[in-house]
Parts: C-alpha cells; structure tokens; sequence
C-alpha cells in the first residue's frame, strides 16, 4: 500500500542542515505519525513521501524555498532602546518570544546585536535559509479509520455530514 490521501502513515525521520549539524534525529531517529491529505506535516515533506510504501528508506533534500522559506533581510529591525526599552534587558545570541497583549499571539525573534544605543532583532524563523537534508523510513501504512478522518476534519468525515451540509445551504 502507497502512502496517498486519507492513509495512516507512521515514519521515522533525522533531519541535518548542510554543515552536518542536526535539527532533529541525532543518532537516534524521530518518530512521526499523520493522516495524508490533511496538511498535518511540512507540505513539501509530504510531497515527497506520497508513492512510498511500508519499509521503503529514502534521503532527499527540501530547499529552504520549500521549508521555511529565504532568510529575508526586511525581518531583521534595528531598535533604539527609546523605542524598545525592554532590549536592556536581552542577551545577543538567545531567542526570545514575545507575546501581544490584545491577542495573546505569541511570536519569537533572536538577538543578533546589541550596542550602546540598541538592539538587532531578527524575525526569521531559525531555519529560514537554510535547506533541510532528511532520512526516512516509513514504518507503517494502512488506511486511516473513519474516526481518526472525522477527528483531522469533523465536517468532511463526521456522522452529522448530512446536517452540517444541510444548515450550510440555509
């Protein structure tokens, strides 16, 4: 059985950058499990695992345009401690999240620099730029069951489809 729509997939994956360095695996890999079709994953991973069956090993690289996208430079700010006075208070090379009073959104950026009159914030995502070397193995394939499909989305899969179609006509 292929890894396609609507089918259960357990995987276990490394993931290294190109300097050798681990995101995640080192020595011992990571165990993943999702639904296909459902956007559960990295859409560019699940790109490359749909075709491939229990058992099946494969490498293969996501370019960062595929991952987490180019380090865009209009993410990185320079703030005066007039404007952001709570830089005081961060140390370069650590990441800080931060989060937004109204909305409770949380977000996080890194301390690139810090001088006497400020700070450099970077927004990027930590692996913004970088391209992502994977090692996979697919451990098991079967068909996903009715309750996990209604559980990833109720209104396509749910025993009240019928009605949730019904009230979206009224």
């Amino acid at each position: 059985m292929e890894i396609t729509k609507d089918i259960f997939v357990v995987i276990e994956y490394s993931v290294r950058l190109e300097d050798g360095s681990y995101v995640k695996g080192e020595g011992v890999p990571v165990s993943l499990n999702f639904i296909a079709g459902y956007d559960q994953i990295m859409p560019s991973l699940e790109k490359r695992l749909l075709g491939h069956a229990q058992g099946d090993e494969t490498e293969f690289v996501i370019p960062a345009r595929e991952a987490f996208g180019e380090h865009d430079p209009r993410q990185v700010h320079r703030k005066t401690f007039e404007e952001y006075p709570q830089g005081r208070s961060l140390q370069v090379g650590k990441w800080v999240v931060a989060t937004n009073p109204e909305t409770q959104a949380q977000y996080g950026y890194f301390v690139k620099e810090k001088s006497e009159e400020g700070v450099v914030l970077d927004f990027n995502h930590p692996l913004a730029g970088k391209d992502l070397y994977y090692r996979v193995k697919v451990v098991h394939v079967r068909p996903a069951l009715k309750e996990e499909l209604e559980y990833v989305r109720p209104c396509e899969h749910g025993e009240d489809q019928e009605t949730t179609e019904a009230m979206s006509l009224q």
